[in-house]
């Protein structure tokens, strides 16, 4: 049995270009479910849920917050008792050994709580996603403005 759920949030996915990310999800024997949280107007993914059996889809018919939908996967790894819940973005393709390296790095490190791993473009450049430091701007916006 799996020890990692992941969750993508969909909203007017094209299915021919999400194929890929699927199976790379599924090609790790650690992925025990798939949940595909569909926040498109439209059922037409649906289909999508017949590929694998751990394919949870969930269809919430309007577009939540990308934060509130991954929690509607989120409580449902709580729910399984499933330690390791992986948050992905639909345009990111995981390789195999990123997903059992994560898995073999949060075993070893109990302690941890998040971890990240190195992202690359399409080319092999590193892609920059972590930030230190919030501008001052963003620290204003966040404290002062909803």
């Amino acid at each position: 049995m799996g020890a990692i759920n992941i969750s993508i949030v969909l909203y007017k996915t094209q299915k021919e270009k999400f194929l890929k990310i699927i199976e790379s999800c599924l090609g790790c024997f650690l992925v025990s479910r798939l949940y595909l949280v569909n926040n498109s107007p439209t059922n037409e993914l649906r289909e999508l849920s017949k590929l694998d059996n751990r394919i949870i889809y969930i269809f919430t018919n309007k577009n939540l917050s990308c934060g509130r939908t991954h929690n509607i996967a989120f409580q449902e790894s709580i729910k399984q008792k499933v330690k390791y819940h992986l948050i992905l973005n639909p345009d990111v393709y995981p390789r195999l050994q990123v997903l059992e390296n994560l898995y073999a790095f949060m075993k070893k490190h109990q302690d941890v709580g998040l971890v990240m791993p190195k992202v690359h473009f399409s080319d092999s450049s590193v892609q920059y996603l972590c930030k230190l430091l919030h501008a001052p701007f963003n620290l204003i916006g966040c404290g002062f403005l909803n």
